[in-house]
């Protein structure tokens, strides 16, 4: 659950870097957003597919 709530977490920063960068489109905020914005987002769903693939496999019975 840690590691969901985890990855909630930094789904909303990287949105907000993202939106960020739309509402102010400079070159500052349009560069955080596609580096570390994307960063975050990555880690993010890298963070959400383990917890899938942990939890599928919990359900078949398959030692992690």
């Amino acid at each position: 659950m840690t590691a969901l709530r985890a990855s909630a977490v930094l789904t909303l920063i990287g949105l907000a870097l993202m939106a960020w960068s739309i509402l102010v489109p400079t070159p500052l905020p349009v560069m955080l957003a596609m580096t570390i914005g994307q960063a975050i987002g990555t880690l993010a769903f890298a963070i959400y597919g383990y917890v899938v693939v942990r939890d599928v496999r919990r359900a078949r019975g398959t030692p992690p």
